[in-house]
């Protein structure tokens, strides 16, 4: 499996962002989740929570937590691939409600050309957990 993530056209990847904001060790914990997640199946709770309501059913929640909790939804695609979509900071059930919706946002822009997805680079990971 191979990890994609979202490129918005004219702005910088939100969860390039996301990631360069996070305290160091809580970014290498990230990246060491990421590889779990390439390797089949997908993690189980409390590493991954997959949603059972149907509107959101095709959506993941990949968990971190350090001095803060950390969030990054994501879905499976056709070709087993996972697409990273949306990263945040829990603070409230809200968040990841809003995550969710934005989720969904983010994979009609896919379809629609509005956006694009970026491979996550095996070698970056490796980089940042050295």
């Amino acid at each position: 499996m191979k990890i994609f993530y979202i490129v918005p056209k004219e702005r910088h990847p939100p969860l390039i962002d996301f990631i360069d904001g996070l305290e160091p060790k809580l970014r290498k914990k990230l990246f060491s989740q990421f590889l779990l997640l390439m390797i089949p199946p997908i993690p189980r709770e409390p590493l991954v929570k997959h949603f059972t309501i149907e509107k959101y059913g095709r959506l993941y929640e990949l968990r971190a937590k350090g001095k803060i909790m950390v969030r990054i939804i994501f879905t499976v695609q056709d070709d087993e691939h996972i697409l990273l979509l949306s990263p945040f900071i829990k603070k409230h059930k809200r968040n990841t409600m809003q995550a969710l919706d934005s989720s969904l946002k983010m994979l009609e822009q896919i379809n629609n050309g509005t956006c694009s997805v970026k491979e996550l680079s095996i070698q970056q990971i490796k980089e940042e957990l050295e």
